[in-house]
């Protein structure tokens, strides 16, 4: 019952005044439709919840305070790791429940691993990492399956990208990539996959790097 004393409903307000009437994680404030509570940073044994320092303490909205001890997801303090496509929507976001077909892998360091979708990636690290990911995707697929391929009689596959002349070369049973007549050394499984390298090292502009200096791709 000490949280319905006097002494902490002063103690709480001298704090959330101090932190100027507002969460001091996402900025939201009780003007905008917000709870605000005060937590506790730290345990101290024997102290009532008013006789904290007050360096101990913070403001948070009833969401970020309910992030803070493990309840929800927190909304900050996430970091990307890395991406999948599931070639379906056969994925669903932890954070929303959305369906998803590209899955991004985030880190909390209170909350272990989430998977979640483009948009719930992008709000929750504070970056653009996913929607940057998912365009790439996008051009990325649009250039496996675009009609400026051409297929040749001897069964090579030939575009020009960037000012590059590309083949894509049979092997045998597997393929390489030659560029402005310089074969490269990598092989690949499938057509699919040698366009793949081919995006990237384009995009990238290594490609470009290593014909300038005339290098294997």
């Amino acid at each position: 019952m000490e949280y319905r004393k006097q002494e902490w409903f002063e103690f709480r307000e001298k704090i959330i005044e101090r932190d100027e009437d507002m969460c001091v994680r996402c900025g939201r404030s009780s003007v905008s439709g917000a709870i605000l509570q005060v937590h506790h940073k730290q345990y101290l044994p024997g102290k009532k919840p008013w006789e904290y320092p007050e360096n101990f303490c913070e403001t948070l909205c009833k969401g970020c305070h309910a992030a803070e001890h493990g309840k929800i997801p927190p909304l900050t303090g996430w970091e990307f790791l890395f991406d999948d496509d599931l070639d379906d929507l056969s994925g669903v976001c932890e954070y929303c429940g959305s369906e998803l077909r590209y899955v991004f892998y985030i880190h909390h360091p209170k909350w272990g691993v989430l998977e979640v979708g483009t948009v719930c990636c992008d709000n929750l690290t504070g970056t653009y990492e996913a929607s940057r990911k998912r365009k790439y995707h996008n051009r990325e697929k649009r250039f496996i399956g675009s009609k400026r391929w051409k297929l040749s009689r001897n069964g090579v596959q030939n575009i020009s990208q960037k000012g590059i002349s590309i083949e894509i070369v049979p092997v045998g049973a597997v393929y390489k990539i030659k560029m402005n007549g310089f074969k490269g050394k990598q092989v690949f499984a499938t057509t699919d996959n040698a366009k793949k390298h081919v995006f990237k090292v384009t995009e990238n502009e290594q490609a470009q790097k290593y014909l300038q200096y005339k290098g294997d791709l």
